[in-house]
């Protein structure tokens, strides 16, 4: 008997990866044609294949009938000399089944698999453990664990794992040999522990922990080989899951919480990890709102001071002005502020600034503030004046490396530097102090702050037309 083709092999091999990440049943390299023709269609079926992977079943269905076309087309040809004839389509051969563990997967797309009946399902569910039982008796199996899931890519229907351990191992062969399998007329894809040695135990208690743990989309498991009674769990079972989108973040968590050893980096890992998406999901939602306010923002005053402000970004400069907005709510002090630092950075080629809310805070964080792409800094809510004055050290940008964010231990949290990078800081009527603007001997001064006093809109009010 001829050998199978290594492209017929590679173009299965291509089809049954993208058929386990999609749910959809699998056949071995060497199943006949309408088997692997069957696996493809259900797979070009499945409601959830994206773009790229219909693709690329579609290129390996045509490279996998291609094989049949050009083996045909062989048989035709004269036969050379050193080749043996051989037939065109090679019949599957009786593969010999022997293992102690496997992983059974029903996929079905009809019926009660396609059921969202709470009701049904669960009578399905309770069908399937009948089910079992009866492979216990007839396998003799150890421990068997039982789930069925909604499938998360294909969420139209519902599928079943079991994984089950025995005794002695099973030994069959032939087309008929997994047909104790089959549950309901279905039968499953047959996935056997290949492990050996010390490794067999561990494979085997990964794969009742794979099938019971409550994953994304599980609606209901049962086992007779209960996870930190019968074995132990390893946490790296918990990472692998995770990292395949297996499992939610709080069940990760509660069963590394059960784990014990490592719990404190898990949860440390998971909570930085929300961290950075809810300031990431924040940043978005603020983008998305300016967008929608762009069309409808009015464009700002041309202010003489403005103008002499941005001027000073042009040139070199030792140290330059902070420039002051000061004035009552609802006149653009905001908008204003955020024109000014957009003009600064079209002259220093930085796109962004970055806005720091004050208040009544005296430290100001600056552990965001990145002279890459910051043309500068917005105070805003300035609630005392003097507080320009207690940090003029750091906010006149002189060519040095300044140190924010002091920790409890005296050691400085970050650096930072506002060389040539704009400051303005809004104040409005309530702010505290306002007189030192004009009394104190360095806020008065233009060329250590700038004022703009606002008293009336900042934004250019649309002409009307005359009647």
């Amino acid at each position: 008997m001829a050998p199978t083709p290594p492209e017929r092999k590679a173009a299965v091999q291509v089809l049954r990866a993208l058929a386990v990440k999609y749910d959809v049943e699998r056949v071995r390299d060497t199943a006949a044609k309408a088997a692997v023709q069957a696996m493809a269609a259900a797979l070009l079926a499945v409601p959830a294949l994206t773009v790229n992977d219909k693709s690329e079943a579609e290129k390996a269905l045509a490279d996998f009938e291609a094989t049949f076309n050009a083996a045909a087309g062989a048989e035709a040809a004269p036969p050379d000399h050193d080749m043996a004839e051989a037939p065109a389509v090679e019949p599957s051969p009786d593969k010999v089944w022997c293992f102690r563990a496997c992983q059974l997967t029903f996929n079905h797309t009809l019926g009660e698999w396609a059921s969202t009946s709470d009701f049904v399902l669960m009578g399905l569910f309770q069908r399937l453990c009948a089910f079992a039982q009866h492979l216990v008796a007839l396998l003799g199996c150890v421990g068997i664990s039982v789930t069925l899931e909604r499938s998360v890519k294909a969420g139209n229907h519902v599928h079943a794992h079991f994984y089950l351990h025995m005794k002695t191992p099973l030994r069959k062969q032939g087309p008929n040999a997994l047909d104790a399998f089959a549950f309901e007329g279905i039968h499953p894809h047959v996935d056997a522990n290949k492990a050996s040695g010390r490794d067999f135990d561990g494979a085997v208690r990964y794969g009742h922990f794979y099938v019971f743990c409550d994953k994304i989309g599980s609606l209901a498991s049962r086992t007779t080989f209960q996870p930190w009674e019968d074995y132990g769990v390893e946490g790296w079972w918990l990472d692998k899951l995770l990292k395949q989108g297996k499992l939610a973040r709080d069940t990760y968590l509660t069963y590394a919480a059960r784990v014990n050893i490592g719990f404190q980096s898990r949860l440390q890992n998971i909570r930085a990890a929300e961290r950075f998406e809810r300031v990431a999901a924040v940043t978005a939602h603020v983008q998305v709102e300016a967008s929608r306010l762009a069309g409808i923002t009015k464009p700002c005053k041309m202010f003489p001071i403005v103008s002499e402000f941005v001027a000073w970004f042009q040139k070199p400069a030792f140290r330059r002005p902070i420039l002051a907005i000061i004035g009552g709510t609802n006149l653009g002090k905001s908008m204003l502020a955020a024109d000014i630092l957009r003009k600064v950075g079209v002259i220093l080629g930085v796109p962004d600034f970055l806005e720091i809310t004050v208040e009544g805070d005296q430290e100001l964080d600056f552990a965001d503030f990145d002279h890459r792409r910051h043309a500068g800094v917005l105070l805003d809510g300035v609630g005392d004046v003097l507080m320009l004055q207690l940090h003029r050290e750091t906010l006149q940008g002189r060519a040095k490396v300044s140190k924010g964010g002091q920790s409890a231990t005296n050691v400085y949290a970050y650096p930072f530097t506002l060389a040539n990078r704009a400051v303005v800081a809004k104040f409005d009527l309530s702010a505290l102090n306002r007189d030192a603007f004009s009394s104190h001997h360095w806020l008065s001064n233009s060329q250590n702050v700038m004022q703009l006093h606002l008293t009336e809109p900042a934004w250019i009010e649309e002409a009307v037309t005359p009647l």
